[in-house]
């Protein structure tokens, strides 16, 4: 999916906040839960964004609409994505530990927005000695998610009893594609330092929220049955 990392608490993560996920005997079942409510083509968008951003930083002009191409299509179907939720800014409900960054609180904003779930993360919530063997089995967990087997780093966080929370990244559809179509238009035009600003301000939409955010897919009642995941 995206960068997948267990951090220590207070250290920088670029996402956004769902609840907490201990590692008991379902850790298993909780990391498939938690990696399901990610938007595949949200993801895959800002990782067009971000390796755009590269591309104008080295040059590549051609390799930046080719990735901005790819990111407006992607946006295009996340607008079908069942993943999509409704909520205005204001209602957005902060982390019990918000990752330190870039990105500002939620704004006073009251008007509701479709938002997309587009990245995800764990964040250990308990100070951990460097030597000890719940930092192995973080170390352990790290290399098992870095190899795409979070149901693996459920096993080694529930066998040492670490603590995490699942911290989620969040940004507005309609926003962030309007970012990234303004973007292309930009660089079509040759002026590559504004078409990098227009995709900065996509990235800066990224909003950090707790899991009861993404309980309830836009245009779903809330009774509907979950999807069965398939991480």
């Amino acid at each position: 999916m995206k960068k997948i990392a267990l951090l220590p608490a207070g250290l920088l993560m670029l996402g956004t906040a769902i609840g907490a996920a201990h590692a008991t005997p379902s850790a298993g079942r909780a990391v498939n839960r938690d990696f399901a409510k990610l938007s595949a083509d949200g993801s895959r968008a800002f990782d067009d964004i971000a390796l755009a951003r590269t591309a104008l930083a080295n040059n590549d002009t051609a390799g930046a609409r080719k990735l901005l191409s790819d990111a407006n299509n992607a946006l295009t179907r996340a607008k079908k994505d069942d993943k999509l939720f409704m909520k205005a800014e204001a209602e957005l409900t902060a982390p019990r530990k918000a990752p330190a960054g870039a990105h500002p609180p939620a704004a006073n904003a009251t008007q509701p927005v479709a938002w997309l779930p587009i990245d995800g993360e764990y964040i250990v919530t308990e100070d951990l000695e460097p030597t000890s063997s719940k930092s192995t089995a973080v170390a352990t967990a790290n290399a098992s998610l870095n190899k795409g087997k979070p149901a693996q780093a459920a096993q080694n966080l529930q066998v040492a009893a670490v603590d995490v929370d699942f911290v989620l990244a969040i940004a507005p559809l309609d926003a962030s594609a309007s970012d990234v179509y303004r973007a292309s238009n930009l660089l079509a035009g040759n002026d590559v330092k504004s078409a990098d600003n227009a995709l900065q301000d996509a990235q800066n939409t990224i909003r950090f929220v707790s899991e009861d955010m993404v309980g309830t897919p836009a245009g779903t009642p809330a009774t509907a049955p979950k999807k069965k995941a398939t991480h």
